[in-house]
């Protein structure tokens, strides 16, 4: 039917990893292969990259994440942007997966974006390397 790729949600940052081992079993119990899933996850509570681990665990290789945290979700009242490229990246680094993204590049841009959007830079990650390099 054309469809490449189905991008799952949790725009409010309220997925927990039992919520969302489910919502993968039931796709895959469906079957919907796990290569044809993307995961979105805002980081509202917190639990935004322990739920990506749960989807690479799942199979899953498609993430979607946000320089320095931007984003939001309109609809959502208290909820925050998007998980941290830089977070996403330095917790992937950490599990030894390739992804050909410089980090301390991808800190710099979160530094620099936030500052010119005016808002806080939530890429914890980011922050702390920059930080540690800056002495």
């Amino acid at each position: 039917m054309g469809c490449d790729e189905v991008s799952i949600a949790d725009t409010t940052g309220m997925g927990t990893v039992p919520r969302t081992r489910k919502l993968l079993q039931t796709l895959k119990d469906a079957g919907i292969l796990m290569e044809d899933i993307a995961l979105h996850f805002h980081d509202t509570y917190g639990q935004a990259l322990v739920n990506m681990i749960v989807g690479l665990e799942a199979g899953v290789r498609v993430f979607d994440s946000s320089v320095g945290g931007l984003g939001g979700c309109p609809y959502s009242k208290g909820a925050t942007g998007n998980v941290s490229t830089e977070d996403t990246v330095h917790m992937l680094h950490s599990l030894g997966c390739e992804t050909g993204i410089d980090l301390v590049r991808m800190a710099e841009v979160g530094e620099w974006i936030t500052g010119v959007v005016g808002k806080g830079n939530e890429g914890r990650a980011g922050k702390a390397l920059l930080a540690k390099m800056r002495g």
